[in-house]
């Protein structure tokens, strides 16, 4: 019989177990003057099979997977002669799924005249799927992209291995991480290989009526004040294109059908159609309007470039991050072939690739590249990427075009606020960023503090946002405000704190491992990780209000702001599980569940609900992580605080 871990009494008491000595009662037991026994039955799970069980059951279950495959192919074999495959065994897994496929030498031969050429794509799909019996579970999706890679503790990137193995220690616990994809480049990891998915015919839009009424509907949403990517006036023409006849132009046409199909996507989300007679799923429209605008590829167009931006309003919504990465991609690159990076008062000579538009398009155009530079600035400053717009072959200066707000009134990021972020990014984030000593960082980072106060005390004391939110009623949307204004009001709010959060944690790249930090460097570190840790609860604070105002397309913003606040707060408590804010923040990274909950989830997709869900659960798995350490602190088995090494 194999040794016990624990006496008996230890193994009651729920305690450790210490033997010296084998033979020798355990240390509590010799301390207690106990008995120390190891005379416990240990019972046998009935519902636990042997190993040898289950490789029995599964070897039967791939004989009769391969007997019925065998059968299905020889039944529509030609009744001259033996097939080749009829002499070839198959391999224990038939069908595994595309990723785990290994190319091998096959030992039948090629001879075409022995090739069976009676397989048919039906008979071999119906196949497949007889073999895929037990499907694989699905995996998560969040990842550093929602996450974030700033994040660090005396020079350890916490989500490196070496990370893992720092917050496994300082929990005492497994890290249970392997269900999202945070611990490997998302970007350099290999997408799960899957079918296309592709409808064989082309889809039809919905007749005339049917899409104009659905326009209404978006341009009345809150989802077109939250994504301003389409301009009415201009719509109109995009309408007229997609419905003309085919033989006038197929590639302006195909544009148009591209940015209906992802408009569509958007607001059959959270838009009832049944009434209208509309069978198609969002998820068909993305399909569609994914299909449509491979198909016209390079051919760039205002239609494209904003079928190309609704489409990735989906895929983020739906925590596509992969895709919407490179959909992204192509739509700041379109937008640059249509000229946004020049400012509307064109100079005397433009670039002869540049397109001439009429004024109302020109603004239009203009005002989609901020779109994509202040999203690109959210992306390189959490990602630690290089920006794809920058002010070295962009125009982002303060020119006379900012001098009519009321043509500015839909932007709903603040334009000067994004071009801190990229000073941010290229300072704090770039490979030089790397090779700075502990003083020039912190520098660095109190210069940019600098600058967003200056920045924060310019905005109009109604929308002025505030480091410090000490409860959700304290974020108050006036409803004297338009739709857009209280649009702008929450965005930048967040936006503020975003910003807030990952200059100022960079600082805890300061410092070794081994080493305690100097008593003034501790304290300026401990100053600067006290702002990001402050704005992520005034960030959890007020989601509650943004789910109350967004309800469904809140989807986007929850998933975009709860994962990153949620790590400040983490690491602090780890660093200091018995800390004097322990307790509350512990309570603020439990709202999650309340937060998510309470948004609406009755006509979100399957897909949706599924990644609100896994923001939800990354989190809780932060809160039994922080727990782990508190109680590893109490039990005595590691100090107090992690950033203090005492000798």
């Amino acid at each position: 019989m194999p040794p016990r871990r624990a006496c008996d009494v230890c193994y009651k008491r729920k305690i450790q177990c210490i033997i010296k000595t084998q033979g020798d009662p355990c240390d509590w037991c010799d301390s207690q003057s106990l008995a120390c026994t190891f005379d416990r039955v240990i019972q046998k799970d009935p519902n636990k099979r042997t190993t040898s069980d289950v490789v029995q059951e599964l070897s039967l279950r791939v004989e009769t997977l391969e007997e019925a495959l065998q059968s299905a192919l020889c039944a529509n074999m030609p009744t001259g002669g033996a097939s080749p495959w009829s002499q070839r065994s198959f391999p224990e897994r038939p069908f595994a799924e595309p990723s785990s496929i290994r190319l091998t030498a096959s030992p039948v031969t090629t001879n075409p005249s022995q090739l069976p050429a009676i397989i048919s794509p039906s008979d071999l799909a119906s196949n497949t799927i007889l073999a895929q019996t037990n499907p694989p579970k699905p995996t998560y999706k969040l990842s550093r992209c929602q996450i974030g890679n700033n994040w660090y503790f005396k020079g350890i990137g916490i989500l490196s291995e070496r990370g893992r193995q720092w917050i496994a220690r300082g929990a005492g616990e497994r890290v249970f991480m392997e269900n999202f994809d945070i611990f490997s480049n998302p970007f350099g990891t290999t997408p799960r290989l899957s079918p296309a998915t592709f409808p064989e015919q082309p889809r039809v839009l919905p007749s005339k009526v049917i899409c104009r009424h659905l326009v209404e509907v978006f341009f009345k949403s809150k989802t077109s004040i939250l994504f301003p990517i389409l301009e009415r006036g201009l719509f109109e023409g995009t309408i007229a294109r997609a419905y003309e006849d085919e033989a006038v132009d197929l590639g302006r046409r195909t544009s148009a059908e591209a940015c209906l199909w992802a408009m569509l996507a958007l607001i059959l989300r959270t838009t009832d159609v049944t009434q209208l007679g509309l069978t198609v799923e969002p998820k068909d429209c993305i399909h569609e309007a994914t299909r449509l605008l491979t198909i016209i590829n390079g051919n760039t167009s205002l239609d494209s470039l904003e079928g190309t931006l609704l489409l990735w309003a989906c895929q983020k919504m739906t925590g596509q991050c992969r895709d919407a990465s490179v959909t992204f991609t192509s739509a700041c690159r379109m937008v640059c072939d249509l000229g946004g990076h020049f400012p509307l008062p064109r100079p005397a000579i433009l670039p002869q690739h540049i397109p001439t538009f009429d004024d109302q398009t020109r603004l239009h155009i203009r005002r989609l590249f901020w779109v994509c530079y202040c999203f690109d600035k959210d992306i390189s400053l959490r990602t630690e990427r290089p920006p794809l717009l920058t002010s070295d072959h962009c125009d982002v200066s303060e020119s006379e075009e900012f001098n009519n707000q009321t043509i500015w009134s839909n932007q709903s990021r603040d334009t000067n606020l994004a071009k801190i972020k990229e000073n941010a990014s290229r300072i704090l984030c770039s490979p030089r960023a790397f090779q700075y000593t502990e003083s020039e960082l912190l520098a660095h980072v109190r210069q940019l503090d600098d600058e967003l106060e200056e920045w924060r005390l310019s905005i109009e004391p109604r929308y002025r946002p505030r480091l410090s939110i000490l409860s959700g009623s304290s974020f108050v949307l006036p409803s004297v405000m338009s739709l857009e204004s209280r649009t702008y009001l929450i965005n930048l709010q967040l936006d503020y704190l975003f910003t807030i959060i990952n200059i100022h944690t960079l600082v805890r790249k300061c410092g070794d491992l081994e080493e305690n930090l100097p008593d003034d460097l501790h304290s300026v570190v401990h100053s600067s990780a006290d702002l990001s840790i402050e704005a992520s609860r005034s960030i959890f604070r007020i989601l509650e209000t943004v789910v109350d105002f967004w309800k469904e397309d809140s989807v986007w913003i929850v998933s975009h702001y709860a994962p990153m606040a949620a790590m400040p707060l983490f690491m602090n408590i780890l660093i200091h599980p018995l800390g004097h804010t322990a307790d509350s923040d512990l309570h603020i990274l439990s709202s999650i569940s309340l937060i998510t909950r309470k948004i609406p989830a009755e006509r979100l997709s399957k897909e949706e609900i599924g990644y609100i869900q896994e923001i939800s659960e990354f989190v809780m798995e932060l809160v039994r992580l922080s727990h782990s350490a508190a109680w590893k602190v109490k039990r005595g088995e590691r100090e107090h605080d992690l950033d203090i090494i005492h000798a």
